[in-house]
């Protein structure tokens, strides 16, 4: 796994985390522990996202919308393998 992988695999575990709180948090909204975990869970989020698309590619259209040029296609897509 080299390091663009290694990065990309960090923010699809954070992603994870997120929705699997948020989808608890669904069930027990009054659980202040799961809260603090979601909110510590959405920033690191937001941390692996931001250090991914600073040193790689955009992950999503509005991370692409203000680059010139257009970004969201030049390099390979966030599910291609590179050799």
């Amino acid at each position: 796994m080299n390091g663009r992988e290694e990065m990309l695999y960090k923010v699809q575990a954070a992603e994870f985390a997120v929705y699997d709180l948020l989808l608890y948090l669904d069930t027990h909204p009054c659980c202040r522990r799961a809260l603090a975990l979601f909110k510590e869970k959405c920033a690191e989020a937001e941390a692996a996202k931001s250090e991914f698309e600073a040193k790689y590619d955009p992950l999503t259209y509005c991370a692409s919308c203000d680059k010139t040029p257009w970004q969201w296609i030049k390099n390979p897509w966030v599910w291609e393998k590179s050799e």
